[in-house]
Formats: C-alpha cells, structure tokens, sequence
C-alpha cells in the first residue's frame, strides 16, 4: 500500500497511536487546530504547526517572496485564533537551495517579521537547511488562552446555530485570478488576491468567542467551508444544514463568477484559506454573542444549524432543495 490509497487524513490516523507518554501534561494533543498543554499561572499553551512546500501551497510566479513568509506565519496565527487564544512565539525552519539569491531569503523573513510585528509574535530560533528540490518553509507556534476557556471542534450539539465571520469564496477568487487572465477592476483584484496572498487571522474574534459564554466549537476556515463542517461534525458526532442563501460572499465576488463562469458556491464550499472562523452557538446566547461581536466591529452571519448526526451533512440550495454537501477539497497525497 502506498500513500495515494490511504490519503492524507487516513495516514494521520494511522499514525496517531500511542504517542503521549507523559500525559499530565496534555489537555488535548492531535485533532484540532492546536495542542493544548499544560502551563504554569493562569493560562494554558497551546502548540501548533504548518508548513508550505513551493508548487504545493504557493507558486514563485505568482507569489513575492515576502508574501510566502507572511502567509507561513498567518496560516499559524489563524490556527491560535481558532482555539481562542494569542499568539506569542514561534521558530521558523526554511530547506532552500544554494542557488537562491540571498536578497530572496531576506525578503521572506520581511514578511514574516511584518506579520510577527503586526500580531506581536515573537521569532525566537528556527533553522535552516539545504534543499536540492523546492522552496520549504515550516512554522511552529506556540499561543496561550485562558485556563478552561480553549475553544474546541468537538462541542456542538443539536440545535445550536452555526456562524461564520466575515466573507467567504474571497481567497479562492483571489487564486483564480491568479491562474488566469481575467479582465476586472484593479480594485477587486488587489483584494482577492491580496486575501489570498496575506490573509488575516481572527485573533480578537477568537478571544473574544472564548471568553463568551454559549460558543460551543470553534475552527478556522483553511480547506473549505465543506472540509470544515465536516471536522466540527465529525467531532461532535453531530450533522448540520447550511443555507446557500445565507453566505456572506462580497457581491464583486459573485459578479466575477459569473463572469468567468465559475461556480461561487464551489469557491466557499471547496475553495479554501478564507482564514474565517466557523463557529457554533447554542441558540439561547444568540442576542448576548451577536450584541458582544457588533461592539467589537466584528462581522459575522449566521449560516445553518447542527442537526442530529443521522440527519447527514446537508446544503439547502437556493430554491429550497437539500442537497448532501460533497467534499472537494485539497487532500495531499491523492491529488
């Protein structure tokens, strides 16, 4: 067998066996956006990890150098924000060729200290290595919540409302344009692209989410809004209904879909690195959390609900048909 028939999920099945030998210090380790261990005072740690392979994640032709670096960190940021907790210090390892110009390198960590900067994340080491094939970058993050008040995939139950914060399918015309030549506004197609390129984690959504009583799962929108769904689903042993018509996609986003003759609902549903939070909430702290998110000029909309787990994992399309929500997103090793 090799890993082509597996995958990638059913390899990370494969290998998370018997791999926490000292689990006191372990609240929860493999299967969600971060770790979350043990610490002294009044937070608990929370431990992540991502990595970006040029012609896998990112593309030199369409992407600056500085563009790769901020983004390696962004997706680690996002990944902090969706357990509801800050970021606080990372290290960075890099496998790059000799024959990559230094001025390159030095841009890459441009981007990163930017974004470090912006979200006051400390680099503290890393490392850095010979590659005779492309361009690697690995991030690991370390990011702290508030003792109890980790926000896991795995709490929603029947009836609770599902959110999402601002706008989806936007990162996923970004790439399209990206890939082709497509004659549109200068102003639309910095946006998407730049949403692409750089986007913005959710940190402040994230803490304020976990500090709200109500929210009861909580993840970053990475694969898809499909592929996320079904995590959150999946943990909670719980089905969902979401509602075509209520998708926050930014109107520019739709007309250019319908320009290119492109499929807005694949955009959101499979499209991917939006870097929103998808969100649940039991449905009697709808007004305090929704009041809580105006204050803090934070958007969000309401996009289904969970049902009961037989029900399945369901779309209602716009004219009012349910159709089941097929999964179409990136798996490494079988694409």
């Amino acid at each position: 067998m090799n890993l082509s028939q597996v995958g990638e999920f059913g390899l990370i099945s494969l290998l998370n066996k018997d791999l926490i030998h000292s689990p006191a210090g372990v609240i929860a380790g493999i299967g969600d956006d971060a770790a979350v261990l043990q610490s002294s005072g009044d937070c608990w740690q929370l431990f992540t990890t991502d990595m970006m392979v040029e012609g896998i994640h990112f593309r030199l032709d369409w992407s600056g150098y500085s563009d790769v670096g901020y983004k390696a960190l962004a997706v680690n940021i996002s990944d902090i924000a969706a357990m509801g907790g800050r970021p606080t210090h990372g290290v960075v390892s890099i496998a790059v060729s000799e024959h990559t110009r230094v001025e390159d390198v030095v841009e890459l960590y441009r981007g990163l200290r930017e974004i470090a900067r912006n979200y006051k994340v400390n680099l503290v080491g890393g490392d850095t290595v010979k590659s005779p094939g492309p361009l690697v970058i690995n991030v690991a993050l370390l990011g702290e919540v508030a003792a109890g008040k980790a926000v896991y995939r795995s709490g929603a139950t029947p009836g609770d409302v599902i959110y999402t914060t601002g706008n989806l399918g936007t990162s996923a015309a970004g790439l399209y344009l990206l890939a082709h030549q497509v004659s549109c506004s200068p102003q639309l197609k910095d946006r998407v692209i730049r949403a692409h390129l750089r986007p913005e984690p959710r940190v402040a959504a994230g803490i304020l989410l976990a500090s709200l009583e109500g929210v009861s799962a909580l993840d970053d929108n990475s694969d898809g809004l499909a592929a996320e769904l079904r995590e959150i689903c999946r943990a909670g042993s719980v089905g969902c209904l979401v509602w075509e018509k209520a998708f926050p996609v930014l109107p520019e986003v739709r007309q250019l879909a319908a320009q290119v003759g492109a499929s807005t609902l694949d955009w959101v549903m499979n499209g991917g690195e939006d870097y929103e939070l998808l969100f649940t909430l039991r449905p009697d702290r709808r007004k305090a959390v929704e009041e809580a998110l105006h204050r803090a000029g934070i958007p969000f909309t309401a996009i289904g609900v969970i049902v009961p787990e037989q029900e399945g994992l369901l779309i209602e399309r716009r004219n009012g048909t349910r159709e089941v929500i097929t999964m179409k997103g990136y798996n490494h090793f079988t694409e």
